[in-house]
């Protein structure tokens, strides 16, 4: 899988340190990982949600403390990173 928008992932772990390991661990998931849909990357990431009116991936990551907002072209095999936020941040966002 091709990633795209690392740097907000790395701006938000320079912010909220604890997210840096669990955001590297994804990361490293994501690169080598070869998802055809959305059933193979659940297999992947089970806790991961769909918002079909955005079109958007919600990743749970570290242990539910952040979420990362992602788009997934699943016939090129890219990966668009999108946002990073807290939890609390994303309670107050509309997805």
């Amino acid at each position: 899988m091709k990633v795209y928008g690392e740097a907000a992932l790395a701006a938000f772990a320079k912010k909220y340190a604890a997210s840096r390991k669990p955001l590297q661990r994804f990361l490293a998931i994501a690169r080598l990982a070869e998802w055809p849909h959305i059933p193979a990357l659940k297999q992947a990431f089970p806790a991961t949600d769909y918002a079909p009116s955005t079109g958007t991936l919600i990743f749970d990551i570290g242990g539910n403390k952040f979420r990362l907002v992602a788009r997934v072209d699943f016939e090129e095999q890219v990966l668009y990173l999108q946002r990073v936020l807290t939890h609390e941040e994303y309670n107050r966002e509309d997805f």
